[in-house]
C-alpha cells in the first residue's frame, strides 16, 4: 500500500464514481487500454481485486470499497493542504498561474494576461488535458485552455467552470515532398499507407480519435512513432511520416500542413478555472485574453484562415469578444 500514489488514489476513487471504465477514462484524460492496465498494476500493489469487470460496468468490491473510502478522506486532506499552501506562496500583488495543452496558444495567452490583469507574475504550464484539470481542482493553476475533439468530456469535475472558445478542425501535416502536398484538402481514405506520428496512449484520446476517424474512412492507421513534443513531430514527419495537426500550425522546415477534406476530426478548445480561486473574479478578462491570443494566430496558416472566414459559426462566440481588435 506505501506504493500507491496520489494519482493512483484518483484513478481507483475515479472508476469508482462512474458506471463504465470507458467513461472514467474520459473523465481523466486517458485511453480506456491505459487506464485498465494502470487498474491491475494498482491491484497487484495492493493484492486483490478493487472491482468485479461486470456486462453492466464495474462492481467495487469489499477491499475495493474500503480503499475508495479511505482515499477520499486522504484526497480531500491533500486538496486542502495545496490549495492553502498555493494561496499563501502567491505574491502580494496576486501571482497567476495558467496553463494550456501544446501548441502556440499558451505563450500568447502568458502574454495577454500578464497585460491585461492587475499581476505582478504570470506563469505558464504546458502539460496534458488530465493534468491541467486536476491542477486546477486542487488551485495550482487559475486557468487553463483545454483541447478536447468532440465526442469526448473533457475531464472535468462540476468543481471547475468552463466555457467554449472555438470549434475547429484538425488539419493534417505531410513531408513537403509529399504527393498529396499540393492538394487543397487531403481525403483521409488516401493516408491508408502512411507512417503515423501520434501522442502516447497514456498522454490522451489521440489515438482513439485517428483509429475512429480513419475506420470511417475504411483502413486502420500504421502507427509508427508515438511522440508527445511538437518538435520532435515535424522532424518526423519531415522524414516521411504524417501526423494530424492543430490548424493553426505553420508549414515549412520540410512540412505542410493541410485541411482534411469534410473535417472528419473537430477539437474543442475551452478556458476552465476553479471559481474558488483567487483570481476567478477575473475570469471573463482572462476569457478575452484567451481570444485574443488565439484570434492572432489565424494568419500562421492561410488554409485555415480561410476555413474561419466561412465559418463564422464555429467562432461566433469567440469573435464576439474580441471584436475589431485584433491587431498584433
Amino acid at each position: 500500500m506505501a506504493e500507491l500514489e496520489l494519482r493512483h488514489l484518483r484513478l481507483v476513487c475515479a472508476i469508482a464514481d462512474e458506471p463504465s471504465l470507458t467513461r472514467a477514462a474520459a473523465r481523466l484524460g486517458v485511453s480506456q487500454p491505459s487506464l485498465s492496465a494502470t487498474l491491475q498494476r494498482i491491484e497487484r500493489r495492493v493484492g486483490g481485486r478493487l472491482f468485479e469487470r461486470e456486462r453492466t460496468g464495474m462492481r467495487v468490491t469489499e477491499l475495493g470499497a474500503f480503499l475508495v473510502s479511505s482515499a477520499r478522506v486522504v484526497l480531500a486532506d491533500m486538496d486542502t493542504l495545496l490549495a492553502g499552501t498555493a494561496a499563501r506562496t502567491r505574491k502580494a500583488a496576486g501571482e497567476v498561474r495558467i496553463g494550456a495543452c501544446p501548441g502556440a496558444i499558451g505563450p500568447g495567452l502568458a502574454r495577454h494576461v500578464t497585460e491585461m490583469l492587475p499581476t505582478d507574475q504570470v506563469t505558464l504550464e504546458v502539460a496534458g488535458i488530465g493534468q491541467l484539470a486536476q491542477d486546477l481542482e486542487t488551485r495550482r493553476l487559475d486557468f487553463a485552455v483545454l483541447d478536447e475533439c468532440a465526442g469526448f468530456p473533457l475531464p472535468t469535475s462540476d468543481r471547475l467552470d468552463i466555457r467554449q472558445l472555438v470549434a475547429e478542425p484538425v488539419f493534417v501535416a505531410l513531408p513537403e515532398t509529399h504527393r498529396l502536398s499540393g492538394e487543397s484538402a487531403v481525403k483521409l481514405a488516401d493516408l491508408a499507407d502512411e507512417d503515423w506520428v501520434v501522442a502516447p496512449i497514456r498522454d490522451g484520446n489521440d489515438q482513439v480519435v485517428l483509429s475512429r476517424a480513419c475506420a470511417a474512412a475504411g483502413f486502420s492507421p500504421r502507427v509508427r512513432h508515438e511522440v508527445n513534443e511538437p518538435a520532435t513531430s515535424r522532424e518526423l514527419v519531415a522524414a516521411g511520416a504524417v501526423a494530424l495537426a492543430q490548424p493553426t500550425s505553420r508549414s515549412g522546415a520540410g512540412i505542410v500542413v493541410r485541411p482534411l477534406a469534410g473535417d472528419p476530426i473537430i477539437l474543442e478548445r475551452w478556458l476552465a478555472w476553479n471559481p474558488a480561486g483567487p483570481h476567478a473574479k477575473h475570469a471573463a478578462d482572462v476569457y478575452r485574453c484567451a481570444a485574443l491570443a488565439y484570434v492572432r494566430q489565424l494568419d500562421r496558416n492561410p488554409d485555415y484562415q480561410r476555413w474561419w472566414d466561412t465559418h463564422p459559426e464555429a467562432h461566433r462566440q469567440l469573435t464576439r469578444v474580441v471584436g475589431d481588435d485584433v491587431t498584433a
